[in-house]
């Protein structure tokens, strides 16, 4: 019963928020702006529609509602996909947006948001990819996306790409039981022109049920991986550091994983570096031998780049419940403070106290403003009352 009212009250409470907010690039790929400026146009299942516009040299943002499966778009599963150029946003603005497919790029493009599309490419359409950043691709910015059952890589960065940044996405697999390689950086140890580039940023992304590896791996670049959820039983590692790479990985929660984070090497040159740092480890494996002479388990005491923009490093014990609860197209956008503890620690001391009720009492009792108490309206009626009044003083002063 408690667990049904927890439910329904965060339901309730998230209604409140708004649904689609604009998220604002950050990480490497912070300039990015996307079609900003451009026409907006809004797409339906007509994937031969979208084509046009995504392949259009003009900026546009383009609006997806309903499900594009590029299956139309030529008789050869080759090109069975679609080549965004610069300066474009392409977002879902409806729950069931989606891209049956393999989202690709026109060489030397920039520029490009992709947000809230479910994203499946399980007939290995185009390169197989989900998304493929490929081909010296600049400043982009992928969010609030889903992705599940991509034949090859789910979002894969390649071939002299740089400044991206994966926010908030979901990565799973179904019904594929092979190659579930989720993001590669860095396609092969020869590709020497990927020296100085591939800079990504990943944070508040989920790997949840079947991801095996690559999560992210890294060749040649400066992968910063921070405030992820880990959580694949069965997979072979996560974060992956190889050929002159360099990943940092700050404050992300690892639960019954092998090898958080390792060192791959395949031929000789400059060995993968990784530093690790306040990250949460339960119930993890290591194990070096799946390999041989391949693979190499490290402490994550390298010293590394240092990224060159601002972020806020949440706390690592507190991933599992914010990211299961925003990433994903789905993914909500508010967290009401009882995600991370009782009802009533509005200030998150660890007990309810004073503190709660003086912002209980000024902030949200019988307050009109559904914002405003959106993360304090437990039973989602609209208003914060004796109901509220009654689960604070459940709560007041308890010790876990």
């Amino acid at each position: 019963m408690k667990r049904a009212l927890f439910l329904g009250g965060l339901f309730a409470a998230l209604l409140l928020y708004p649904a689609f907010p604009v998220f604002a690039a950050d990480g490497f790929g912070q300039s990015t702006t996307g079609g900003a400026g451009g026409t907006t146009v809004t797409v339906d299942s007509n994937a031969i529609l979208f084509k046009s516009y995504v392949e259009s040299t003009s900026p546009y943002i383009i609006q997806v509602t309903g499900v594009l499966d590029f299956n139309s778009l030529s008789t050869t599963t080759s090109e069975k996909k679609v080549r965004i150029r610069s300066n474009k946003t392409i977002k879902g603005i409806s729950p069931g947006a989606k891209i049956i497919g393999n989202l690709a790029f026109t060489n030397d493009s920039n520029n490009v948001i992709i947000e809230r599309l479910t994203i499946t490419n399980p007939s290995a359409y185009g390169e197989g990819d989900g998304i493929s950043i490929k081909e010296n691709i600049t400043n982009v910015f992928v969010t609030k996306c889903t992705f599940y059952d991509c034949s090859d890589g789910c979002l894969d960065i390649t071939r002299a790409s740089d400044y991206v940044t994966v926010s908030w996405c979901k990565f799973y697999y179904v019904i594929q039981s092979d190659h579930r390689n989720v993001n590669l950086i860095g396609a092969g140890d020869g590709h020497t022109g990927d020296m100085g580039k591939l800079h990504v940023t990943f944070h508040h992304n989920w790997w949840s049920n079947l991801c095996n590896e690559r999560m992210p791996s890294v060749r040649f670049g400066r992968a910063h991986i921070y405030n992820n959820d880990y959580n694949c039983p069965g997979n072979l590692y996560c974060v992956r550091t190889r050929l002159y790479a360099e990943c940092l990985v700050e404050n992300n929660y690892f639960k019954n994983v092998q090898n958080p984070w390792e060192r791959y090497v395949t031929i000789a040159g400059d060995l993968g570096k990784l530093h690790a740092a306040g990250n949460a480890l339960v119930n993890v494996t290591w194990n070096s031998t799946y390999d041989p002479g391949k693979v190499f388990l490290i402490d994550g005491n390298d010293v590394v780049f240092e990224p060159n923009y601002s972020y806020t490093l949440d706390d690592a014990n507190d991933i599992p419940a914010m990211v299961q609860s925003g990433a994903g197209a789905d993914g909500n956008d508010f967290f009401p403070h009882w995600l991370f503890g009782p009802y009533g620690d509005f200030d998150r001391s660890g007990t309810v106290d004073m503190n709660d009720f003086k912002q209980f009492a000024e902030n949200y009792w019988l307050v009109n403003d559904e914002e405003q108490i959106a993360d304090a309206d437990y039973n989602g009626d609209g208003i914060v009352n004796f109901y509220e009044f009654a689960l604070l003083a459940e709560n007041w002063l308890k010790e876990e």
